[in-house]
């Protein structure tokens, strides 16, 4: 089985993902981090040396190289990975599970705006409400081709948890 995990930045899919495959004996892959290992650098070193082009041919690669060569795997992506390269559809193919850890507009703001990642740090709550908006309206067309679509708001991370289990026993 594979399983794969997407959603916005904050969604906790690293952690989230990291214990499913704890919980199911498989094994775990976090793409960015195989990434950085393999090229030897950073994904931002590799977006500002060879720009976002090239960064998401690297990023196809390395996907059809991991589902190629697993079976029993979780995988967790980048945010933006699904929308890029057709990538969606190794997705939503027949052997993988993918599941959406999806949270509304104001509870991303709410996450972000609290510990935002470097390239957010400057922005106002309003800025940052229209700058999640605008690419949650461009991504959800991907995320929504999931298998799995969890409601995040207001779960603690355990009852997330328990809820992707019960849907994966299903």
């Amino acid at each position: 089985m594979i399983i794969i995990f997407v959603g916005y930045t904050g969604s906790n899919k690293k952690k989230i993902a990291k214990i499913i495959s704890d919980k199911l004996g498989l094994n775990y892959i976090h793409l960015n981090d195989l990434i950085e290992e393999k090229e030897k650098l950073s994904i931002s070193k590799i977006l500002l040396t060879r720009g976002d082009v090239i960064y998401r041919n690297i990023e196809n690669k390395y996907l059809k190289n991991v589902l190629k060569n697993n079976t029993k795997l979780v995988l967790c992506l980048d945010e933006g990975t699904p929308c890029y390269s057709s990538n969606i559809k190794l997705l939503t193919a027949k052997n993988i599970v993918c599941i959406y850890l999806k949270y509304s507009i104001n509870s991303l703001v709410d996450i972000l705006f609290t510990n935002p990642p470097v390239i957010l740090r400057n922005f106002s709550k309003n800025n940052l409400k229209e700058y999640i908006a605008k690419h949650l309206f461009e991504r959800n067309v991907y995320y929504n081709k999931s298998n799995i679509i969890i409601d995040c708001d207001q779960k603690s991370e355990t009852k997330i948890i328990k809820e992707i289990l019960t849907k994966l026993n299903n």
